[in-house]
């Protein structure tokens, strides 16, 4: 696990993985690096410069996919300039909870979430008024629905955040 954390601490080891998964088959060096360039850079692949690309390249080259090699999550072939994921690569499910500044983090969402729901129900229990007034069946309807909606966008927002899911990484979206 900390081999695989300390990968996934480089952005730009990110967004080779993020790129290998989508196309889950061998990659040019200079296609991986060109499409690299653009998501570090917020352009599409055609107005990267030959530079930009060069940068990644080399980068790529000499110190991402040799770490990337070492763990057995890609084999590349230097000589022809090449990189293909694994099944050790397939088989890892990456989540980025990448949370802006006026974000909460899911964990704080749903603890708050749990929060308002305990306060509400022990008002309800000891018959404040206006809560009061509304039936114990129609606040159950209303915790069990806040919590459904709620788990809903969880999981549409988890499955936004995989590494591999078509479009550009998770990060790239949401800066």
């Amino acid at each position: 696990m900390d081999a695989v954390y300390d990968v996934l601490a480089n952005r730009r080891r990110r967004y080779a993985i993020h790129y290998l998964k989508q196309v889950d088959d061998r990659v040019e060096f200079g296609e991986l690096a060109e499409q690299i360039a653009a998501w570090e850079r917020g352009k599409s692949r055609h107005e990267v410069t030959s530079d930009e690309r060069k940068y990644a390249y080399s980068a790529l080259q000499q110190r991402h996919l040799p770490k990337l090699h070492d763990l057995g999550l890609v084999e590349f072939d230097k000589r022809a300039g090449r990189v293909e994921p694994t099944t050790a690569l397939e088989s890892i499910d990456v989540y980025a909870e990448v949370v802006g500044r006026r974000s909460v983090p899911w964990g704080v969402y749903f603890l708050g979430l749990s929060a308002v729901h305990a306060v509400l129900l022990a008002m309800v229990g000891v018959d404040i008024p206006p809560l009061s007034a509304v039936d114990d069946l129609r606040w159950s309807l209303l915790f069990v629905a806040s919590l459904g909606v709620s788990s809903l966008v969880f999981v549409y927002d988890t499955q936004r955040m995989k590494l591999g899911e078509s479009g550009p990484p998770p990060e790239v979206t949401r800066e």
